[in-house]
């Protein structure tokens, strides 16, 4: 059984006013993971840029920016969002990928680190008369491996190294002797082990650029990709992550006068423990096998339909009935796919139309995947502060909203 961080009397009060489903964050959660990842790795100048895709709520990025960190955007649109909280200049990383000569006009106006996914870019940025104050390279290593990510070697993300070091020459002639280097090759991941195999790679790689070219890597972004515990209340151990970067850190770099800062882009790590999707049991179905039918659906959490993924289920209505009984159960959805499903043969107290059940661990890629399939409009976020108060941060759309960008009479 997974702890349930907010108040369980207040989830079912908004379910009782609001209607369900919802999504709600714990403010206390996000700060705390926020605490520990800056203290693990005070070993060295250390920043992180809260990844905007895992949670693009502005209220959620306020938290970020009153806990002195940056953003990473993949789009203008985030840039934009993150304007509109009060962040600017070199607090915006700008990681985009396949990114328009605007788009990249845009971030550069704005005084934005500008991390090139594909190196070939610098020669068109510099062709357009667009140049970047912070230039940094997106370096994909071709040898690392990951559950979520897959093989590098098959990523669509970032450059080789000898494209790479063909850029940084052409930098080196243009009198330009400072850059960041970057690479994002987990998703997910909790190895100690694999961070070290990845970050000596990439310290090495930036080791090598400056003896070649006599240029300052300023910087070093080693990504974000450290998980979160889905299946236990186990807590990640971030110390020995960071650890493990330290150690490849001091092998490769502190032997000499390199002094580079180390960033990161941790989403799913702050914000993904903090969330709750509360949804209520509206049907009961029996075929080949027993299925829950609930108000949420794919289009709330695509994580299980999309990765197969799993999140802890906990049906409170039942567990406050004192329900002792259980059941194995298909819980899903109502959408018109067959991979609308939230668990799949998952062992639940036996449970009946109206129980809410919370799904777990929905506070980076829930609310920020939706979409409207179906027709299905997005739902209402909460955010349960730190004083203990409870705030609606965005509201249910509704069918005008739904509507409101077609044209023309119909």
């Amino acid at each position: 059984m997974k702890n349930i961080t907010i108040p369980i009397q207040k989830i079912k009060e908004i379910a009782g006013e609001h209607g369900t489903p919802y999504h709600i964050y714990d403010e206390k959660v996000i700060v705390n993971r926020l605490n520990q990842l800056i203290s693990s790795f005070n070993w060295v100048p250390f920043k992180e840029y809260f990844a905007i895709k895992a949670n693009p709520n502005p209220h959620i990025l306020k938290i970020m920016k009153e806990n002195d960190c940056g953003v990473d955007a993949a789009t203008v649109s985030e840039i934009k969002l993150a304007e509109e909280v009060g962040f600017e200049g070199e607090d915006i990383m700008f990681t985009s990928n396949l990114t328009t000569l605007e788009a990249y006009q845009y971030a550069v106006e704005r005084g934005c680190i500008i991390n090139i996914d594909w190196a070939a870019d610098i020669y068109e940025l510099y062709e357009a008369g667009i140049i970047p104050e912070n230039i940094c390279f997106r370096l994909n290593p071709g040898s690392i491996k990951n559950e979520i990510m897959g093989d590098s070697s098959e990523s669509k993300f970032g450059s080789t190294a000898s494209q790479i070091r063909e850029a940084v020459a052409f930098l080196a002639k243009k009198d330009i002797k400072n850059i960041g280097l970057h690479t994002m090759v987990v998703s997910n991941e909790n190895d100690p082990a694999i961070f070290k195999e990845y970050t000596e790679m990439i310290f090495s790689f930036a080791r090598e650029l400056i003896d070649e070219f006599k240029i300052e890597v300023d910087f070093i972004n080693i990504g974000g990709g450290i998980g979160i515990p889905y299946l236990s209340e186990e807590e990640v151990d971030v110390n020995a992550i960071a650890e493990a970067v330290k150690e490849s850190y001091v092998k490769v770099l502190s032997n000499s006068d390199i002094e580079a800062k180390i960033f990161m882009e941790s989403g799913r790590y702050v914000t993904g423990e903090s969330g709750y999707l509360v949804t209520e049991v509206i049907k009961e179905k029996e075929t080949f096998k027993k299925y829950l039918g609930v108000d949420a659906s794919m289009s709330d959490l695509m994580r299980p339909g999309m990765y197969g993924s799993y999140h802890h289920l906990t049906n409170i209505t039942a567990q406050e009935r004192g329900e002792e009984e259980r059941e194995v159960y298909d819980v899903v959805g109502s959408l018109c796919e067959n991979n609308d499903k939230f668990a799949v043969d998952r062992e639940l107290l036996k449970s009946k139309i109206g129980d809410l059940i919370i799904i777990h661990d929905t506070g980076a890629h829930g609310h920020s995947m939706g979409f409207n399939y179906n027709g299905m409009l997005r739902n209402a976020e909460f955010l349960y502060t730190q004083n203990g108060e409870f705030k609606k941060i965005r509201r249910d759309e509704n069918f005008q909203d739904y509507t409101n960008t077609i044209i023309g009479g119909y």
